[in-house]
């Protein structure tokens, strides 16, 4: 089969479509795989907040929460109170991070690192509400290099008057305050020395008495011995009288009471007698007796 010279001329031109097609495929999936590494296809809410700066903001800078990249600015706009608007999109997963209480700033890596924006998260947002798409958040300036400068600057002159004054009072008044320190410590070595001679003689008046007391001591105890000896003796010769008296002592009670028994049946025998009739009428016994 001979070809034409039509089809000669066709068949470039598929294959130029072809390997077109093939090269737009391959595009396609590189910004696919760009958008997915730059997470461009992920849903995201859109924040904001606004500023009377926009020194140190642009278009496309990572916004992060605790350091880690959460999404990017989306633009920034003048508005007409001459306020900045920035619009920020963060990723849809970060949303239950953000809360009513989250603020935004700008903050940098490092001392010359790149500049972004630092959102603080709101742990009592988790378990609440989300936030909403196109929430405002509060924005906080960071102080400016040439504000801190001007800061400083400023402080200069008192921070010098400051050391001035020290200078002269260390000047003026050190000196004597050594002089009455060494004044102090050679009274404090004097009332230290005195002292340790007292303490030494007390400690030998101490031993003295200690000595005293304990001889005393013995002395008492030698004493309290021979008392308790003697009582001792003492205590056995009484039991020992006392055995050798019980014995008289009943026989003599013994004696008594019969010499009692006897007195009462002799002054019965008197009571009944005809004596004690004649002493008490001594003249009847004459009356019987008349002639």
């Amino acid at each position: 089969m001979t070809r034409t010279p039509t089809d000669q001329q066709r068949l470039p031109g598929r294959q130029s479509l072809f390997f077109l097609a093939g090269a737009v495929g391959l595009l396609g999936v590189f910004v696919v795989g760009i958008a997915r590494s730059g997470n461009w296809l992920a849903p995201s809410v859109r924040l904001q907040f606004r500023t009377l700066d926009a020194a140190g903001l642009q278009t496309g800078m990572a916004v992060r929460i605790s350091g880690f990249a959460v999404g990017q600015v989306r633009r920034i706009l003048l508005q007409p109170d001459a306020q900045v608007l920035v619009e920020l999109d963060l990723r849809d997963p970060y949303r239950s991070m953000v809360g009513r209480r989250s603020r935004a700033e700008l903050a940098q890596v490092g001392l010359l690192g790149d500049s972004y924006i630092a959102i603080t998260p709101d742990p009592a947002a988790v378990g609440q509400p989300p936030i909403g798409d196109g929430e405002t958040l509060v924005f906080t300036n960071r102080p400016d290099l040439d504000d801190l400068l001007a800061e400083v600057a400023s402080s200069r002159i008192p921070l010098q008057r400051a050391l001035s004054s020290g200078l002269n009072l260390a000047e003026t008044r050190l000196p004597r305050s050594l002089d009455q320190l060494d004044q102090t410590l050679g009274a404090t070595r004097r009332l230290a020395t005195r002292l340790e001679a007292d303490t030494q003689g007390s400690t030998s008046e101490l031993n003295r008495t200690l000595v005293a007391t304990r001889a005393l001591a013995e002395r008492l105890e030698r004493r309290a011995d021979g008392t308790a000896a003697d009582l001792s003796a003492l205590i056995r010769r009484l039991e020992t009288t006392e055995t050798q008296t019980r014995p008289l002592l009943l026989q003599t009670l013994r004696e008594l009471t019969s010499m009692a028994s006897t007195t009462n049946r002799l002054v019965k025998t008197l009571n009944e007698s005809w004596l004690f009739e004649l002493i008490d009428r001594p003249g009847d016994h004459l009356k019987d007796r008349r002639p």
